[in-house]
């Protein structure tokens, strides 16, 4: 990804009128705090973290402040553009529409005249002039987003044929060279509810942002690249596994899916045992230098003579076997210096090892 021709807008409605029909999705503002710090890490996706490459909107007010922060940031980029919504999401009118709310949709009568008409941000998505567009949508009936991919097909007439993933326009723009791919990951199919609040694991997440970001900081030990497909799945297996009571989708056409969302680790270092330096090599009589040196070489090989006539332990528990070895060998018996003199001489040694 080149952060500088990136952009990303993440939006999250926690909050909403006082005596509507919508409760507060109080885990919305953490889900977007924690994913643009991981977005904007060097270690994850490395979007900038510059409001004018990866903006916030928290608790907005109107479905045009939405619209124009989506359509500012699909004309701007040329490399990737990631947007992300979590809130409430409702299905209104006869054909069933899915609207995203905002903080002052006090139900779903209101989310025509008050929410941003899924429709428009499917148009702004597919007017825009970066290579690759992500959506990630953590709302109730996200699942109708997968048809972002497809033609204009009424949902009902769609789900009767089973054809929520008709990729054709977007199979040809990647065909054509235009873009690269086209990548929707949803909380929930398109006639079911999705959890808010992430209670299985105990965090502060709503249930499918909460799991995806644990898979994304956790890793689960790999130290490979983790692509954003592959986020995905471990995301939906996560799910299964705290029997989360929706089914995420994810629909994606091109390399899109190849976006990665976490760098490759690096291993951790191998274990090397350090030299530890020795004393200089015994000096005197050459048959008493030979005994010390016969008597060290009896011991396991657990140090090296360098060519400087000095050696190296290479294992400090037989440290003390090897003074002692050269202490009643070859040095200087004690009455060359005081006592004292001679505890200093020995402790010194003693401390190089």
């Amino acid at each position: 990804m080149r952060p500088d021709e990136s952009r990303a807008v993440l939006i999250g409605v926690a909050e909403y009128p006082d005596g509507g029909t919508f409760d507060s999705v109080e885990g919305a503002s953490y889900n977007v705090l924690r994913l643009k710090d991981l977005l904007t890490d060097p270690a994850y996706a490395g979007f900038h973290r510059k409001h004018e490459y990866t903006r916030t909107m928290l608790n907005p007010h109107t479905a045009e402040g939405i619209r124009v922060a989506v359509k500012r940031a699909a004309e701007q980029a040329t490399d990737v553009l990631f947007v992300y919504y979590v809130g409430h999401g409702s299905r209104v009118g006869a054909e069933r529409e899915l609207y995203l709310t905002t903080c002052t949709t006090a139900s779903g009568e209101s989310a025509e005249t008050t929410g941003l008409r899924y429709t428009v941000l499917r148009g702004l998505l597919r007017a825009a002039r970066a290579r690759v567009v992500v959506l990630v949508l953590d709302c109730c009936f996200s699942g109708i987003a997968t048809k972002v991919l497809g033609d204009e097909t009424p949902l009902e007439e769609a789900l009767a044929e089973d054809e929520l993933l008709d990729q054709a326009k977007v199979a040809e723009d990647v065909d054509e060279g235009l873009i690269d791919g086209v990548c929707v990951l949803a909380s929930s199919g398109p006639t079911q509810t999705s959890e808010a609040s992430d209670k299985a694991s105990a965090t502060n997440f709503t249930a499918f942002t909460g799991h995806l970001v644990t898979v994304l900081e956790n890793g689960d030990g790999d130290t490979s690249p983790l692509l954003l497909g592959e986020l995905f799945r471990r995301t939906e297996k996560r799910m299964g596994r705290f029997d989360v009571g929706h089914q995420p989708l994810m629909t994606t056409v091109g390399t899109a899916g190849n976006l990665v969302m976490r760098q490759a680790a690096a291993p951790p270092p191998a274990s090397v045992s350090a030299p530890v330096p020795a004393p200089q090599a015994p000096t005197g009589p050459a048959n008493t230098v030979a005994g010390a040196q016969a008597q060290a070489e009896a011991l396991p090989p657990l140090l090296s003579w360098l060519p400087d006539g000095t050696f190296q332990v290479h294992d400090r528990a037989y440290a003390d076997q090897i003074i002692d070895i050269l202490r009643r060998s070859v040095w200087p018996p004690a009455h060359h210096s005081t006592p004292a003199e001679t505890n200093s001489t020995q402790e010194g040694r003693h401390d190089g090892h």
